[in-house]
């Protein structure tokens, strides 16, 4: 899989970090995953992530609304991240994540991501690897018991309020009729769309040589004049895109060379005589021009195309060309 950067809100993150657990049979060294968070922003950033993250109730005391637990996931990892409201703050935070439905109060001292005391926080992330289990995205249901220690605070942050502390878990609560309360959330593993490439085709237009409109309404057909030394125009394609330019050279036994190159992006139409050129002595008249009747025609392929014309003093130059265009994939 590939690995994403993600940018979320944080106050603590579990990175690369051991937890030492100490147990009555012995001592258990406990990772939460390798992971670089170097890219990780202390803002409001919308984290990379697949799908939407799924939030649901840090519940203290049974009933007691205290906060959120908000569970999303990347292709490599799932994310814990516990955040309280109000004048709650979290203690120590702990986590057990599997593959089946738990229906008991799992040991919150035995669960394999712990916290350690956080000294009040109001907000902590766990990741999990991923690779821990059979992932099928879309498929695939993770369960949790997200535990949590917390209390409250005094008007000014600074003193535990006493006998506040209650123990808290996110999701559906379930209060059986032997044994401790607890709550379970249900987390299927989403899917990451794969990005895709966005879809391009060429699109056909009319392109003409800037300079004097045949007609002032309707055909936006243009004509050139040529005043007998070198020059350059823009060749308009579709009235008001540049396509390239229009070279007319100085004028060499009688005849004039005219270059078309076009600009990145667009071509010459794979059509037969995609050029059509028609010389005037003076300004043609005002009626809408036919280039399939124009006297000098060519067929151009690359981006460049060079014809000789008999020198005039006007020049309708028509060019079929095409664009390359986004559109919507199919």
């Amino acid at each position: 899989m590939n690995k994403r950067r993600l940018n979320y809100t944080l106050s603590l993150v579990v990175v690369l970090s051991f937890l030492l657990v100490l147990g009555l049979s012995g001592c258990t060294t406990l990772t939460s995953g390798e992971r670089d968070f170097s890219g990780f922003k202390g803002d409001d950033s919308t984290p990379q992530i697949c799908g939407i993250p799924k939030v649901f109730t840090l519940w203290a005391g049974k009933n007691t609304d205290v906060g959120t637990v908000t569970v999303s996931n990347d292709e490599d990892y799932l994310y814990v991240t516990y955040n309280t409201t109000g004048d709650w703050y979290l203690k120590e935070v702990k986590l057990y994540v599997r593959d089946s439905e738990p229906t008991e109060r799992l040991n919150p001292g035995k669960a394999p991501y712990k916290s350690g005391n956080i000294f009040y926080a109001r907000s902590y992330t766990f990741v999990v690897p991923l690779t821990g289990f059979e992932v099928t995205c879309d498929v695939t249901e993770l369960w949790l018991q997200a535990h949590a220690d917390v209390v409250r605070l005094d008007e000014g942050g600074n003193e535990e309020v006493p006998d506040s502390g209650e123990t808290a878990y996110g999701g559906d609560i379930t209060k059986p009729k032997k044994g401790s309360w607890y709550g379970n959330i249900s987390y299927t593993v989403q899917c990451c769309e794969e990005e895709q490439e966005p879809c391009y085709e060429w699109k056909g237009e009319t392109a003409w040589a800037d300079g004097t409109r045949y007609v002032k309404k309707g055909n936006w057909a243009t004509y050139t004049k040529y005043e007998g030394f070198e020059k350059s125009v823009t060749l308009y394609a579709g009235q008001d895109m540049e396509a390239g330019t229009v070279y007319f050279s100085s004028p060499e036994d009688g005849d004039v060379t005219i270059t078309i190159t076009l600009n990145e992006g667009w071509r010459f139409a794979p059509v037969k005589e995609n050029v059509k050129i028609q010389d005037y002595e003076i300004a043609p008249p005002a009626e809408n021009p036919s280039p399939g009747q124009f006297d000098h025609k060519g067929t151009a392929s690359e981006q460049s195309f060079s014809i000789e014309v008999p020198k005039n003093n006007y020049y309708g130059v028509h060019v079929d060309v095409e664009h390359w265009v986004k559109v919507e994939c199919p």
